[in-house]
């Protein structure tokens, strides 16, 4: 199949969002090269990836592929917009892993929507991440061709897409970025600043950035769970007063535990954050009953003033 249209089909939507993201996120502009045909057997790995398995028409993994140094401007970049803070790391460290996952995971949820709509059939695993050499041997097993598309940070360097095709069988179609908003709370009621707020997300850097964010508008009384099943045992025990969810988590995603949540009759508003736009899937929360639907990214320059408008009861 010519590299154009796999380019086309599959990874331009990932292009375009890592480029806008980059800049949403990091503050940095990006560009990218020309796609071109890797050999299989020169395939070389630099040190850092971000991947996510791909299934259905395609067989294979997308991989977001740094160089170490790469990475690490990068991740300082991301804690740097999200908290309005230098970050001078020179390695990787939990903090900047996290700030790259939600970098990647917001990438991927935004651009595996986005080829939804087009009926393509992809499956995609949640980003994972690889960081030695000897991790990659088994992502090259039954590979017969490699996309490759560099992309330019300014003032950075570079990082690359690479699709890794096992088996492809996919019509082509057309793919465009799409701005998302969030949807609103509808009441008008401001929450109590002694209220106890509930933040559920498996990325420990969000929940730091929420809780800055809430602090800063005079919420202090905030709690924490990194997945639903946690968040429904908090529910139970700590009798929250309002809750921040995200959707897709571990244990058990935020969709499935405000449904369970509602079952058990508890009325606690809920506003749901993701970086999946799927309308299906905001659908189907607002039928369980949610106080508003925050679409990733937020950062610090917007963090507070978005937060603040979703802090709403009755």
């Amino acid at each position: 199949m010519p590299v154009e249209t796999i380019y086309k089909v599959a990874l331009h939507p990932f292009i375009n969002e890592s480029i806008a993201s980059l800049k949403a996120m990091a503050h940095l502009s990006g560009s990218s090269a020309d796609a071109f045909m890797d050999k299989v057997e020169d395939f070389k790995f630099k040190g850092y990836a971000v991947c996510s398995e791909v299934s259905g028409c395609i067989n294979g993994v997308i991989m977001m592929h740094h160089y170490p140094e790469t990475a690490v401007a990068i991740g300082n970049s991301v804690c740097e917009t999200m908290f309005n803070e230098k970050y001078d790391f020179t390695e990787i460290n939990e903090e900047l892993s996290n700030a790259l996952a939600e970098w990647g995971n917001t990438i991927v949820g935004r651009s595996t929507d986005l080829l939804s709509r087009h009926n393509l059939e992809f499956n995609f695993s949640s980003p994972y991440f690889l960081h030695n050499f000897d991790d990659m041997e088994k992502y090259l097993e039954g590979v017969k061709e490699i996309v490759t598309v560099p992309i330019t940070v300014e003032g950075v360097g570079r990082y690359y897409f690479n699709l890794l095709i096992r088996e492809v069988s996919f019509q082509t179609g057309s793919t465009t970025r799409e701005e998302s908003t969030g949807i609103a709370n509808p009441h008008t009621t401001p929450l109590p600043t002694d209220n106890k707020i509930l933040l559920v997300d498996d990325s420990a850097m969000i929940r730091k950035a929420l809780r800055r964010f809430l602090n800063s508008l005079g919420y202090e009384n905030i709690i924490e769970a990194d997945d639903g099943t946690s968040a429904l045992a908090m529910v139970e025990n700590e009798v929250p007063d309002f809750m921040f969810m995200d959707v897709v988590m571990g244990e058990m995603n935020g969709d499935e535990a405000l449904k369970i949540i509602r079952e058990k009759g508890y009325s606690v508003p809920v506003v749901m954050l993701s970086s999946v736009t799927d309308q299906a899937l905001v659908k189907q929360c607002e039928q369980q009953g949610v106080s508003g639907f925050i679409f990733k990214p937020i950062q610090a320059d917007n963090g507070a003033e978005i937060i603040k408008s979703y802090l709403k009861v009755i």
